[in-house]
Formats: structure tokens, sequence, C-alpha cells
């Protein structure tokens, strides 16, 4: 038998040396992963639910310091505790395999010091840890920088080449849409506003009759093919 895996110079094993037994390892590992999602209340209706965004996965075990195993519990203490404070930022490890897409930070250390020597020195440790991923690649912040510039460039030279076409549009104040198979205000409102919170600005400006264009009567309500207004 030999090594579980690792985080940085922390090591997972289980091994003899010189015939005697030698381990460091742990169990109950916990893998969550998790979204934030905003409820829109809806009368008489269920809500509509909108995902907002991912939260980085987290991962919690509990890992083993025995003396009686070959390890000095207050060393392996300390190194953790390091770890920690000091923002260290490592792939995780578990046999051949890398968990998860980026590399991982300890974001809290809880140590539970069970059995001690008689001269205090401690003999076992049981350390909860609790990693959580660090979606951070060397150089993508440049990266963000130089397609923010390119943008910057290619709307200032779009909006010198196509100034007679915006003003067009903004006499007229909103854009002529034909529903298709499968739309909803809702997201008419994601695509044009980038909140679907916003479809009454949709709903308000079809209440009405307007030449060439479809009433709409009920907002959870439109069908293919109806002429409508999306408000600029």
């Amino acid at each position: 038998m030999g090594k579980i895996g690792h985080f940085g110079n922390i090591e997972f094993y289980v091994k003899a040396q010189k015939g005697k037994p030698k381990a460091q390892s742990f169990d109950g590992m916990k893998w969550d992963t998790s979204i934030n999602v905003e409820e829109h209340k809806r009368q008489k209706k269920k809500p509509l639910l909108e995902i907002t965004g991912k939260n980085c996965d987290e991962i919690s075990m509990n890992i083993y310091f025995f003396a009686q195993l070959g390890v000095n519990p207050w060393k392996k203490l300390l190194q953790l505790r390091k770890y920690n404070l000091g923002g260290k930022v490592y792939p995780l490890k578990i046999g051949s395999r890398r968990i998860g897409s980026y590399k991982w930070i300890i974001v809290k250390v809880s140590n539970d010091l069970k059995t001690f020597y008689k001269n205090g020195k401690v003999t076992s440790v049981m350390a909860s840890v609790t990693f959580k991923e660090y979606p951070y690649k060397k150089g993508s912040a440049k990266k963000k920088k130089v397609v923010k510039k390119k943008k910057k460039s290619q709307t200032k030279a779009g909006s010198k080449g196509s100034s007679g076409t915006s003003k067009k549009k903004n006499k007229k104040g909103y854009i002529a849409y034909v529903v298709k198979k499968g739309d909803t205000l809702w997201a008419l409102a994601k695509k044009y506003y980038k909140s679907g919170v916003k479809y009454t600005r949709i709903y308000n400006a079809n209440k009405t009759k307007a030449k060439g264009f479809h009433v709409i009567s009920n907002p959870d309500k439109i069908m293919p093919g109806w002429k409508i207004k999306i408000p600029l």
C-alpha cells in the first residue's frame, strides 16, 4: 500500500517503514457544488427562477495524524495552519485523479487534539479541513484587459459607421419583432435588456392597439407570428 493523495506537501498515505506501519489519511470527504438562484414571484402562479451565477465548489474532510503511526501531529497541525493563514493554493489529488478543474485553497481548519503524553506532547489530532475552489488562471487578468480594449475600439469604429441606423431606431423608440416558436416575454426581456424581470416594458408597450402590431392581453401568452414592439 502507498500514496492515497496529496495537497501541496501534505500527503495522504498508508505504508510500512522498517516493518512498522506509517499512516496519514482522511475520511468523511464531502464535495459541495451550488448555484445562485433568484426567485421572481407571480400572482396566483408558481415563481419563476433565474440562475444568477455559480458558487465556488467546497470540499470538506477529516485528516488524521497519529504519533503511534509514525507522524508528528503537532508539526502537521502547524503546517495546515500555515497553509490556511498563508492562503496557499495547490491542486488537490486523490489517487492519480486531480479533483476539479481548478486549484484549491484551505478556508477553514478546526483541530481536535484528542490525546496527549504525560509531558503534554500531543499524540493524535483530527483536523476538519474545508477547501474552496480557487478559479484563477495565470495571465487571465491580462487577457481580459486586452479583450476590453479591443471591444472599446470596435464599438467606437462601429458607432462611427452605423450612426445613421442607430438614429433611425432611436426616433422610432422600438424594434418591430415577429414572435417565434418558444418565445416568452421573459426570454425576450432577458435578450434585449439582460434581465427577465423587465418583461413588463414589452407588455406595457403592446397593451393598446397600434397599426400593424398585435395586442398582448396576457403577458404569459404570446403566439408565433405576432408582430410586437420591443421598446429601446
